[in-house]
Order: C-alpha cells, then structure tokens, then sequence
C-alpha cells in the first residue's frame, strides 16, 4: 500500500512536470510574439521616423496646396505689377530704339545689311515705332496675361506640390522602404496592421491557454504536496521528503526557465496640430524585455565587464545551482548513511537553507534594476535623438511573469523540506539512541 500510494503521487507528480514542460514552451512562444510585436512597433518607426514625418507633411501640405486658391486682389496686384512691367520694356527695348538697333547691327555684322541702309532703317524703324500705339495696348495684354495665369492655377498647385516632395525626398520623392516587411512575410502578412492584428490574436490565445495551464500545473504539484503531508504516516517521512524535495525540483525548474517579469513600456498615442491639422501616431513600445533568471545570468556572463560575469555566476550560483545541489541532496540524505555522516552535505542542507528567500531578494532586485534602468535608458536615449522639443507621455504595462510565481513557490517548498529532514533526523537519531 505505501509503495502503490508513492508511485502514484510520483506519477502525478511527473505528470505535472510534463505539463509545466508544455506551460514553459507556451510562454517561451508567447514571449516570441512579443518581442515581435515590441519589433515591429518601436517607436524608432513610428515617431522618432523622420521619413514618416515627412510623409505626413507631403500628406498634410498637399491637402492645403490641392485647396490653393489666389485670391481675386492678387490678381488685381498682378495685372498693375505687369502693367508697370511691360511699360518698363516698352519704354527701355522698343520707344528708345534699342532692340531694332540691336536687329539691325547683328545683319550689318554678319554683311546681310550694308552701312548706309542700316542707318536708314534705324532712322526709319525708331520714328515709326513711336507711331505704333504700342503703350496704349499694354493693360489689354497685361490682363490677357493676368487670365491665363489664372487659367493655369491648377497647375501652380502641381507645381507646388511637386516642388515639396523634391525638397523633403530628394531625387526619389515618395520613396520610404519598410525595413519590417522580412517580419510581415515571415507571418505571411504584408502590411504593418495585418501583422499587428495576427500577432496580436496568437498572444491574447496563448494568455489564456497559459493562464489555464499555470492553475492546472500549480493544482496538480501543491494538491500532491498537500496529499503527502495527509498521508505522511501512511507513506513514511521518507517517501514523504522525497517526493516534495522532486516538487520543488519541478517549481525551481519553472521558476527559472519562465519569464519572471515583463517591462512594458510604451507610447500609447501621439497628437499634435500641424498647419490646422492633426498629426497622430499609434500604440508604440518604448521599450520592452521578458527574461528569465537564466536569460538574464547567460546575459550578464556574456558581458564584457568583470562585475557583470560576477554578478551573473553568483546570481547563477545562489539561484540555480545551490538550490538544485541542496534539492538533490535532501533526497538522497534519506537513504544513504554516509550522506547523513556528511559536515558538507549537513551545511548545505541546513545552512544553505537560509539562502532560500535572500535568493529571491537578489533576484527581485535586480530584475527590477535591469527593467527599470532599460526603461530609463532607452526613454531619455530616444528623447535625446528627438529634437521636436515636445513631451512624451509613456504607460506602464509591465508585469509579473509565471516564472515569479513558482520561483518564490519553490522558496517555500525548500524551507519545509529542509525542516521536515531536520525533524526526522531527529526523529532517527532519539531512534538509533534508544
């Protein structure tokens, strides 16, 4: 009966490990979607995007240019400038003789014209000029110039248009390369929204599978941990240790290949006025990050200061690797005497022990120095590169991650354990001694 009874609970037990195996490969896919998402939405490509900005004022400028009108004193202003204009060349070309005198002396130069008849036809050309009239003509041919600019107004606008995209886009107007398109194609999309709205969905599915999973994977470790505490005297306090000493194996497993904390940050929208009209961006991420306690040591050991390769083997040490040591040992200080005998194996059971919450304390500290001072960083650093000169509003969406919550588990489960092999050494030993 002991025996059916712990390989029962021993199989459960391995059944939600398997489960808390798919629950880490969920978050490990959901992760992924968002730090897509992050990707294709970061601010770089939306505000802080000056060929963005620039399209929006083609955009805005073109709508105020396509409603250009010249207003009817203008032209009234342009058939008096043209007026004084013609009169100008009138008087300077044509009343003081100079264009027909210029004419006449090209042909005398080239030999089309001799001396003596060029001289007569400037006499002659300049007296008669005088009788042409000319000047009373100017005004009809300045308001016949007046109405064919007014007729081609349409164009001034094309003209206007075309002269803006020159000047904002070069040589090659209009002409703005996605570099996120690679991102669309791999989701099989084309277009920014497209991919928003299909990553978007797979998260919020996957949110709800996880959330479902983690109450399954939490129901099915800590029901059989409570069940061992039930049938202790049934299954022994050996088969009881062991058995939770494997349950917090499966919780430190969790806790520290899952997510422990999600920084968020993001803009959640952007307006301004612009020329009377309204210039506004999107959702955009500021900044986002999602890692586990072996994400954030294999980071730390892989950068190039000595502090940080310290910082990550310690945090490594106390939060995996001593714990793990500790877990193994417990278990098999049960059933070995010479484990039991053990100065080394005692200190690391007993003594290790008090390491158990200091170890989420280090490590909640300083995710929350990695995510808060990524936040920081990155907003001020894109601010800086930001010359608009305006303010920017930022939300909060960061999080607690399921890697938090069996970590901080596994914390409790390792202080019971330790207290339940000191009780029954004691137990063993008043034993032995009687």
């Amino acid at each position: 009966m002991r025996l059916t009874l712990s390989l029962l609970i021993l199989a459960g037990l391995l059944f939600g490990a398997f489960r808390g195996y798919q629950l880490r490969e969920l978050t490990k896919e959901q992760t992924e979607y968002k730090e897509v998402l992050a990707e294709i939405n970061r601010i770089n490509y939306g505000l802080f995007n000056m060929e963005l900005w620039k399209e929006k004022a083609v955009d805005i400028f073109s709508k105020r240019i396509a409603d250009f009108q010249v207003p009817p004193k203008a032209y009234v202003d342009i058939d008096a400038e043209l007026q004084v204009y013609l009169t100008s060349l009138y008087k300077e070309w044509l009343l003081s003789g100079k264009l027909v005198n210029m004419f006449i002396d090209e042909a005398e130069k080239s030999g089309n014209l001799n001396k003596y008849i060029a001289n007569m036809a400037k006499d002659y050309f300049n007296k008669e000029m005088k009788n042409f009239g000319l000047e009373s003509k100017i005004p009809g041919i300045a308001e016949t110039l007046t109405a064919e600019i007014k007729r081609n107004e349409p164009m001034l606008a094309g003209y206007l248009k075309q002269g803006l995209q020159n000047l904002l886009f070069e040589d090659n107007p209009m002409q703005i390369t996605d570099l996120r398109q690679p991102i669309y194609q791999h989701y099989g999309h084309t277009t920014l929204q497209e991919t928003n709205e299909d990553l978007s969905q797979r998260v919020s599915t996957l949110e709800n599978q996880i959330n479902k999973d983690i109450k399954v994977v939490y129901a099915i470790v800590l029901g059989l941990v409570v069940l061992c505490f039930f049938t202790y005297g049934a299954i022994g306090g050996t088969s009881t240790i062991s058995l939770i000493s494997f349950a917090s194996i499966i919780l430190l497993f969790l806790g520290v290949t899952m997510p422990m904390i999600d920084i968020d940050a993001r803009l959640n929208g952007f307006q301004m006025n612009l020329v009377g009209s309204t210039v506004s961006f999107d959702q955009q991420y500021m900044y986002y990050q999602s890692k586990s306690i072996l994400d954030v040591t294999s980071t730390l050991i892989r950068g190039r200061g000595i502090d940080l390769k310290i910082v990550g083997i310690m945090i490594l040490l106390f939060s995996v690797v001593v714990p793990f040591i500790k877990l193994v040992l417990s278990s098999i200080f049960l059933y070995s005497n010479k484990i039991r005998n053990s100065k080394v194996a005692k200190t690391i059971i007993y003594h290790l022990g008090k390491w158990s919450m200091a170890d989420v304390f280090v490590v909640a500290m300083f995710m929350a120095y990695i995510g808060f001072y990524g936040i920081i960083t990155a907003q001020l650093g894109e601010i800086g590169n930001n010359k608009t000169g305006y303010a920017v509003e930022t939300l909060n969406y960061s999080r607690l991650s399921p890697g938090a919550l069996f970590f901080t588990t596994y914390c409790v489960l390792s202080i019971i354990t330790g207290i339940l092999i000191n009780r029954w050494e004691s137990k063993q030993t008043k034993l032995t001694d009687s």
